[in-house]
């Protein structure tokens, strides 16, 4: 069973208090400031269409919904390595059943994608779960396909978040995981 869950930062006495299930780690990435709120927003729409998803199958866990930027109840984690403690950021990651890195397809918000993901696929590799890292992309005119995008990152793209379809079917796979 799966409900969803923000943390960023972790509250341990919230945590104590959340269902055990998956937890999916969501990293905003971007090269400037515009394009790292882009990325944020597209979590934020992810997490709307999941809270939709639970909320279609009729099941109580849909309240457990937290927002992107709110209190911690449930157990999608979506962190901000920016601005999480490093050791509370490393704990969630490893706990993590995915990390997402979602960023745009323009050059600087891919080197910026490169730089998270050298942060996230070490602590993953500390339990040896290297390849549970993949990158939620945000198409851009003059931008990386996603077939660039992953030579250029070395990371599988797990979604296209473009189309409120692709996000919601993003959001089902994820929910019914």
């Amino acid at each position: 069973m799966l409900a969803l869950q923000t943390i960023s930062p972790i509250n341990p006495a919230v945590r104590a208090q959340a269902p055990a299930a998956p937890v999916y780690c969501f990293v905003p990435a971007g090269g400037t400031d515009g394009a790292r709120t882009q990325s944020r927003n597209a979590i934020r729409q992810l997490s709307e269409a999941m809270r939709a998803c639970l909320a279609a199958e009729g099941v109580a866990r849909s309240n457990l919904l937290a927002d992107f930027l709110g209190e911690m109840t449930s157990s999608i984690a979506c962190v901000d390595l920016n601005q999480s403690d490093p050791g509370q950021a490393r704990e969630t990651i490893r706990s993590a059943e995915a990390v997402f890195v979602v960023c745009a397809g323009d050059p600087a918000s891919i080197e910026d994608a490169r730089a998270q993901a050298a942060w996230v696929q070490p602590v993953l590799g500390s339990t040896h779960r290297e390849e549970a890292c993949g990158l939620l992309l945000l198409p851009v005119s003059d931008g990386l396909r996603a077939t660039e995008a992953e030579e250029t990152l070395g990371l599988p793209v797990c979604g296209m978040l473009k189309t409120d379809d692709q996000i919601a079917r993003l959001a089902r796979w994820i929910v019914q995981e």
